[in-house]
């Protein structure tokens, strides 16, 4: 049994009841306990509101699929979870909130550990670590097993001012240690095997390089648009919304150099060095290395016939180190396009020996995977040749064993283990890539292509 297991758990979650929340926190909650796979758990939901626990699961069939559901694990949640109000900018409430959590503490026994679950509004999040810090939430209680942890979800800020203000304030109180930035793309199964793939098969290590690979895409389409997102997505758009977050964390998983081992120190610190590689776009550069679009119902979704925020977003970025330098590197994302799909795709070289067309393409969803196209020659008399796959799919292979990203999210941060999670110099470096795009968009709707629902994203250009 894991040693975390040993370790009663306080988890606070500010935003409970919000969207994140309900679609993917709660759901994993319920699959972890199913499974005996957290330890014994108290819950305590913070919202403004009074709401009652039933309003807080009532929904949570919905997310939980089949036979899969099963009533007694919803109300061993119910018995773990309790709601205590808070006003965000009272400080009074969070000493209350304290209060509370010391009496569930002691009712937990010794070696409790905790874990503050931040889903809310950017804007709201250094006053509400402030008054976390200001009020001791920051420190252990006498019988705890050690500091308590922050748990943050993205956007990490709207710019590169923004994002420092917000790093100061969490370390400011509870160090970079204690803070965990989530990217759950990075907990997804593909995306923690690519690492494995690249490092532990030799047959890939002497190509991982310019002189034989021509092009890495990584994209992250969805047939969905903004649904009832529309404060949110009004304030963040697509850039901001997944290019500077998941895929520059995937592009410097697929392009980072091997790290001296596979922990968590080494890995930031190489995927950083990577990230610090990545050149600016520059104010002139825009035009020609930034696309931007927006599907056409969404001015009317916003209620804003004005809006120019992009709901697809395409960046072409240059490596600029020795490994990479000539490789063509774009990443891409859009809403309500023609299919849901986020993949990594790295096209190999041709020669004038084998002219044809080598791709490598890591699936992170749906169906993750990995699949490598070769080249065939085709049954008969002729030497034509066609294009063959070697799949590799996780579910076929791994039936039943892999869980949800959520689920890796909380048992990570339980552990104390970052390597899924990004830090602090990876968030603020990502913002530098993409600082003058975000400048130049925002001015006003120049360029910005308006594309119907459902529409091929290579038709965006």
């Amino acid at each position: 049994m894991s040693d975390y297991l040993d370790k009663p758990l306080v988890l606070v979650i500010f935003g409970i009841t919000g969207d994140l929340s309900q679609r993917k926190l709660l759901p994993a909650l319920y699959h972890l306990i199913k499974h005996q796979q957290l330890p014994e758990i108290k819950i305590v939901g913070i919202s403004r509101k009074e709401i009652p626990v039933s309003e807080v699961y009532k929904n949570l069939h919905q997310k939980i699929y089949g036979s899969d559901y099963d009533q007694a694990v919803v109300e061993q949640l119910y018995r773990a979870t309790e709601m205590v109000q808070v006003d965000l900018d009272n400080s009074a409430d969070y000493e209350k909130l304290l209060q509370r959590l010391r009496i569930v503490s002691d009712e937990l026994g010794p070696g409790v550990s905790r874990l503050y679950y931040l889903s809310i509004p950017s804007q709201a999040f250094v006053t509400v670590v402030h008054h976390l810090g200001e009020t001791n939430h920051h420190e252990p209680f006498e019988q705890d097993s050690e500091r308590p942890r922050l748990l943050v979800e993205k956007p990490f800020g709207f710019d590169t001012a923004s994002a420092k203000t917000l790093v100061q304030a969490a370390d400011e109180h509870f160090g970079e240690q204690q803070t965990f930035r989530i990217d759950h793309y990075l907990a997804k199964e593909t995306a923690q095997n690519i690492l494995t793939f690249r490092f532990q098969n030799p047959l890939f290590q002497t190509i991982w390089n310019t002189k034989h690979i021509e092009s890495i895409r990584i994209v992250a389409y969805e047939t969905i648009g903004i649904e009832n997102r529309a404060g949110f997505y009004e304030q963040t758009g697509a850039l901001r919304d997944l290019l500077q977050s998941h895929l520059m964390q995937l592009l410097a998983l697929i392009t980072m150099e091997k790290p001296a081992a596979l922990e968590s120190h080494d890995i930031h610190r190489t995927k950083l060095r990577l990230l610090e590689s990545i050149d600016a776009i520059a104010e002139d550069e825009v035009e020609t290395r930034a696309i931007r679009g927006q599907y056409d119902s969404y001015k009317t979704e916003v209620a804003n016939a004005e809006s120019h925020v992009e709901t697809f977003a395409r960046l072409h970025l240059n490596i600029n180190n020795e490994q990479w330098r000539g490789v063509r590197v774009t990443i891409e994302t859009g809403k309500a396009l023609h299919e849901k799909c986020t993949e990594i795709t790295v096209r190999f070289r041709a020669n004038e020996d084998a002219p044809g067309t080598n791709t490598l393409a890591f699936r992170v969803q749906p169906q993750e995977g990995i699949t490598l196209s070769l080249q065939a020659k085709r049954p008969g008399l002729s030497k034509n040749t066609e294009t063959v796959k070697m799949d590799f799919d996780y579910e076929r292979e791994f039936y039943g064993l892999a869980g949800e990203a959520y689920e890796r999210v909380i048992i990570d941060a339980i552990r104390g283990d970052q390597a899924l999670f990004a830090t602090a110099e990876e968030v603020l470096t990502s913002w530098r890539i993409v600082e003058n795009v975000l400048r130049a968009w925002a001015k006003n709707g120049d360029g910005l292509h308006i594309y119907p629902v459902g529409a091929p994203a290579a038709d965006i250009s």
